[in-house]
């Protein structure tokens, strides 16, 4: 029992000095514990977007035989085997014409 007295006992004398270490030692946690969470939160977040983006496959026409649009028969091609996903092929410029909507509601883009 002397220890517990013995620490009761300057407790009570160093009352401000004991309320700061509690204080800081609150402090503490709370900074690594957010520190941990945001962490964490970042690493979930980078995850999503490789994950959004690494499922993407781009398809052009082939500019080597001078081909620079997708053909509807085309276009419904890619639609068709991309299944329920988004579907927008493209060529090398940035004017895009809207050639329909997929079943599922993806609209299908190509370059003129």
């Amino acid at each position: 029992m002397t220890f517990f007295d013995l620490a009761r006992r300057n407790v009570s004398r160093h009352w401000l000095r004991s309320i700061l270490a509690v204080t800081g030692i609150v402090i503490g946690v709370i900074a690594i514990a957010s520190m941990g969470i945001l962490g964490n939160s970042i690493g979930l977040m980078f995850n999503d977007m490789v994950t959004d983006v690494g499922d993407t496959i781009v398809v052009s026409p082939a500019m080597s035989s001078g081909t620079t649009a997708f053909t509807e028969r085309q276009v419904n091609d890619i639609a068709r085997a991309a299944g329920s996903n988004r579907v927008i092929p493209f060529a090398s410029t940035f004017d895009t014409v809207t050639v329909g909507e997929t079943k599922s509601g993806a609209m299908i883009y190509a370059m003129p």
